[in-house]
């Protein structure tokens, strides 16, 4: 059967809820897999589950962000659930937009680019703020926000590194066929 007639830039995509789904349970998947390390002094982990998180939300669009965040935060080691679904969903619908609206129309080298910048913005303006702002308000983090801030940065610097370099490669090994945001 096809597809109603949807516009275009819409949100909804079957095809962009099952990926965001597929790939948000993948994120899941890791985090109850237990395939963390504990960033000291945070109570935050870090983990290979924003390979999945960026992925999906980059494809799947803003809703799918949402769908990717919600999964990927929901099961966060520790009990601080809101803080890690505000720092994924926030980080989803980020990718989301950025992916299609900016970088999948750079040409060349420049997409590239674009998509490891927009992976150090997904840790440094959106999970570390968002994981920030979470244990700080939702769980009474008693360190200084700004302080609280830098030491989640600093741990999450070499996994924002990795992420950024590895998922800039694969998304270079793809065919351009399956780069197209799916929304």
């Amino acid at each position: 059967m096809p597809e109603k007639n949807v516009e275009k830039d819409s949100p909804f995509s079957i095809k962009a809820l099952i990926i965001g789904s597929i790939l948000g349970g993948a994120a899941l998947i890791t985090v109850l897999a237990g395939f963390h390390i504990p960033i000291p002094g945070t109570g935050v982990v870090t983990d290979p589950r924003e390979l999945f998180t960026t992925y999906g939300a980059a494809f799947s669009g803003p809703i799918g962000g949402i769908i990717v965040g919600i999964l990927a935060g929901i099961a966060e080691p520790g009990g601080i659930p809101l803080a890690s679904l505000l720092a994924h969903i926030s980080g989803g619908l980020w990718m989301g937009f950025v992916y299609k609206k900016i970088i999948y129309k750079r040409v060349g080298l420049f997409m590239f680019l674009g998509w490891f910048l927009a992976i150090l913005a997904y840790y440094f303006l959106f999970a570390v703020t968002g994981f920030t702002i979470g244990l700080v308000y939702f769980y009474n983090e008693p360190t200084p926000i700004l302080q609280f801030y830098l030491s989640l940065a600093v741990g999450a610097l070499s996994e924002a590194l990795l992420t950024s370099t590895v998922t800039t490669l694969i998304l270079f090994a793809l065919p351009k066929i399956y780069r197209k945001p799916l929304w």
